[in-house]
């Protein structure tokens, strides 16, 4: 029973970006910003305070989260490239079997 008390506050205590804190996060990692430094990490977080609550450890696991995502992404869209493209050569290699009643 003491853990339900537990699950409470740590379920309340997650960082909950604001649509304005998306948005900036976005647009510098759109500008080149993907390891920012920890001077940069405090800048960055000093900024979005104007936003809502947060810390310097939300930016820097945003951007190691944000990171990751968009290169699985990308493995995923180059995954489905492939998979167009071996599917129309593969009808190019393969015609259909003749419908001559053999």
């Amino acid at each position: 029973m003491e853990n339900e008390g537990n699950a409470g506050t740590a379920s309340s205590s997650r960082w909950n970006p604001t649509k304005d804190q998306i948005t900036l996060l976005e647009n510098l990692y759109k500008q080149g910003i993907r390891t920012p430094s920890a001077d940069q990490i405090q800048h960055i977080t000093g900024r979005l305070r104007a936003y809502g609550h947060i810390e310097g450890k939300n930016v820097f696991y945003w951007f190691q989260n944000h990171k990751a995502r968009q290169r699985q992404k990308q493995k995923q869209e180059r995954i489905a490239y492939f998979n167009r493209l071996l599917h129309k050569t593969s009808r190019f290699f393969h015609p259909p079997p003749c419908s001559n009643g053999t």
